[in-house]
């Protein structure tokens, strides 16, 4: 198969299209941390965060 005048092999267009999906893929969960990480915690949400740090430490 040839693109832009050069022979190109399939395994080379499955390589760079898996790496394209990787990028991909980690620049969309990148963004949407950073979405989510926008708004301050709720105070149910520190509620039970501490009720959770507070069953941990009491189990040894």
């Amino acid at each position: 198969m040839k693109i832009f005048g050069k022979h190109v092999y399939p395994r080379q267009i499955i390589l760079f299209a898996s790496g394209a999906l990787f990028l991909a893929s980690t620049t969309y969960d990148v963004h949407r941390s950073i979405k989510n990480n926008q708004s301050p915690p709720t105070e149910e949400q520190i509620k039970a965060l501490q009720d959770y740090l507070k069953s941990v430490r009491r189990s040894p």
